[in-house]
């Protein structure tokens, strides 16, 4: 028997038999479904972790040193010393604090910091200018804004050269950064970048023990890595007074979690993609039994058993792969309704997960079709034709 003829006989019994057919398909639907759907929304949380990520910036390495000093001279000596491997550093210490201009006020986020802050941070320059060395070196008030300061203080108004009080004193804006979490409160737009030099002016504090480095690729943080691990080494008095960790390393650790957990879930869905190829073997075995005169016929008039088990193999495959497109229709669905639950946006069932899910599903159907495919194809022909 040729494939098209078994699939189109196979075809003709599923129409035969609708809401029986409909039943068995099922937990090909439920699977099917249920595996695209939670697969597809890990994935969604996936990208979701790595867009905040590269927010805060790639090829990016934190340092910390807990003794008290200001290593900030030495390290950016260090950090210059190797540009190969290392772009830029920045101090990264921060305190919240009140920003006044004319009569409103907003509670920001105040960061000292120095030129290649916004590089080592991944802001952007909207307008004006960044710090520059001359404003570190020379103590000068002055400031970067970030948009959602802009909105709340400025409105409309353009805020270069304007005066923002932070705390009792009174700052020049020279620049503006980009727009980068739709300006939102806490956000990295909420902030204010003034020189290092300040702070100690503004907080009464010049303890420094956070700082930001910005390699040039992720190879180079890597290489950098233990090479800022060794000078910091010889500048602490004992070991665990600091710390080195790059964000690609969350990252990495995050897509590992992620992948595993996508893993995880698909494996639990999949679960019932075992329940519906339980119904497809049920309901083969019912086939067989029912159309026993007509397999008496086809091995009468000398069909061998290989057509015997190919026409019930097809007719069961057949079965499931109208499972799993129906399944894949399901779980198209429950993703974007999901995706754009959680995430606000519309996350469908990337390629090779659909044909992942389908394929799987008419494996899945063609092996547990074998036994009573083979069933059929070791009746005797004799005892065939005189059943009822």
């Amino acid at each position: 028997m040729k494939f098209f003829q078994a699939f189109s006989m196979a075809l003709k019994s599923i129409l035969q038999n609708k809401m029986r057919s409909f039943l068995t398909m099922l937990g090909i639907i439920i699977g099917v479904g249920s595996v695209t759907t939670l697969v597809s929304v890990m994935q969604g949380t996936q990208r979701q972790v790595m867009e905040e990520y590269k927010k805060m910036g790639v090829n990016t390495i934190s340092v910390g040193f807990y003794e008290g000093r200001d290593i900030s001279s030495d390290l950016r000596e260090f950090c210059q010393s190797v540009p190969k491997l290392i772009a830029g550093v920045t101090p990264n210490t921060s305190q919240n604090l009140k920003c006044r201009y004319k009569n409103k006020n907003w509670s920001t986020t105040i960061y000292f910091g120095n030129e290649d802050f916004g590089l080592c941070q991944n802001y952007q320059l909207e307008k004006g200018r960044e710090l520059s060395y001359s404003d570190l070196y020379n103590r000068l008030p002055v400031c970067v804004i970030g948009s959602a300061v802009r909105q709340q203080l400025f409105g409309l108004e353009d805020p270069i050269g304007k005066q923002v009080r932070v705390g009792s004193v009174s700052c020049t804006v020279v620049g503006l950064y980009k727009e980068r979490a739709e300006s939102k409160q806490w956000s990295p737009d909420d902030a204010v970048l003034l020189p290092q030099t300040m702070q100690r002016t503004i907080t009464g504090s010049r303890n420094i023990e956070s700082y930001t480095v910005k390699a040039n690729s992720s190879e180079a943080t890597k290489a950098a890595i233990p090479l800022l691990e060794g000078f910091l080494k010889k500048q602490a008095k004992a070991d665990g007074n600091y710390n080195v960790y790059s964000n690609n390393q969350w990252m990495e650790e995050g897509n590992q979690m992620t992948d595993m957990l996508t893993l995880v879930v698909g494996g639990i869905a999949g679960i019932s993609l075992l329940v519906g190829g339980i119904g497809i073997m049920n309901i083969m075995l019912v086939s067989v039994s029912e159309r026993t005169r007509e397999i008496g016929i086809r091995m009468a008039i000398g069909a061998p058993r290989r057509a015997i088990v190919a026409q019930f193999l097809i007719e069961a495959a057949t079965i499931s792969a109208c499972g799993g497109v129906l399944g894949l229709l399901v779980g198209s669905l429950g993703s974007a309704l999901l995706s754009a639950a959680i995430f606000e946006r519309i996350d469908l069932p990337t390629l090779p997960v659909a044909l992942g899910a389908f394929l799987f599903s008419v494996l899945l159907g063609m092996f547990f079709g074998f036994y009573p495919a083979g069933k059929a194809s070791k009746m005797q022909p004799v005892d065939a034709l005189r059943s009822q």
